[in-house]
């Protein structure tokens, strides 16, 4: 805006000063420059005039051409301005309402909150980074660690559902192990969370970061957990099958009966606390 209001009286400005170039200048400087002095100085009086007259009229018509296609230019500029106004607007609604959404008491109107945010992400990349860590303060909200509700209740929840995880968590999880929403080089914090027995299977958790959480019976086959922080995280009889660790901190993290094919605490080097190997296709070297 403050751009058009400087570029609108500059046009007009400059425009003028072309009018009057047109009319006062500019034709006898191109009947002097065509014809010469001496052939100027041949017409007569009548027919100079006329020269300038028919100069004067030809530079005004092309002038007039020139306003009208800057006329043109800004009313698109002023138009498409109005239309990414617009746009945004509907965005900022869009994602208002999704943010009530995951607010709601239900789980399938969290989980319909939880796609739109996905969707609003796909076609607003400025609304990615925003969107990631709402998920990701969703899933520590509604999936604490320990749990803010009795034992009992939550793990009887828990069982109601496929994947070990409530729908709407579950779409959280999934939505962020997509990354279609996170900015690259971006980790996303997950501390203290429960998910226990989540099966996040073939999801790209690189950079996540899970410390004082509990993955204990988590299906992790196939992550991808390069630089992946576990700090004091319990996974226990985890499933790490085909995962990738490089990278990957495992210091004071529970590690009882992890699975995964030539994954053991002695290839995670728990005493740096990082893990510098890959799970997959250690099984020749671990028979």
């Amino acid at each position: 805006m403050k751009r058009l209001t400087v570029l609108v009286p500059l046009i007009v400005v400059v425009a003028g000063a072309l009018a009057v170039a047109c009319v006062v200048f500019a034709p006898a400087w191109i009947i002097s420059h065509d014809l010469g002095v001496g052939g100027r100085s041949a017409l007569s009086a009548v027919d100079r005039l006329k020269a300038v007259n028919d100069v004067r009229s030809t530079l005004m018509q092309g002038l007039a051409a020139v306003v009208a296609l800057g006329g043109i230019a800004l009313g698109a500029v002023m138009t498409l301005r109005q239309i990414r106004v617009h746009r945004e607007g509907q965005f900022i609604d869009r994602f208002t309402k999704a943010i009530e959404q995951l607010s709601g008491d239900h789980v399938g109107t969290r989980m319909g909150g939880v796609y739109a945010l996905e969707q609003i992400a796909e076609v607003a990349p400025h609304y990615r980074g925003h969107i990631a860590a709402l998920l990701a303060s969703f899933v520590r909200q509604q999936a604490p660690w320990p749990p803010s509700r009795p034992m009992q209740e939550v793990d009887a929840e828990r069982q109601r559902y496929h994947g070990g995880l409530r729908d709407d968590i579950g779409g959280a999880m999934a939505a962020l192990g997509r990354r279609a929403m996170i900015p690259s080089g971006v980790g996303i914090e997950l501390e203290k969370v429960d998910l226990r027995g989540a099966d996040l299977s073939g999801q790209d958790l690189s950079g996540f970061c899970f410390a004082d959480s509990n993955l204990d019976d988590a299906i992790l086959a196939g992550c991808d957990l390069s630089n992946t922080t576990f700090t004091g995280a319990s996974l226990r009889n985890a499933d790490l099958t085909g995962a990738v660790l490089v990278g990957a901190d495992f210091a004071d993290s529970g590690l009882e009966g992890i699975a995964g094919i030539g994954v053991t605490p002695a290839e995670l080097d728990l005493a740096a606390g990082h893990a510098t190997t890959r799970a997959e296709g250690q099984a020749e070297a671990h028979p």
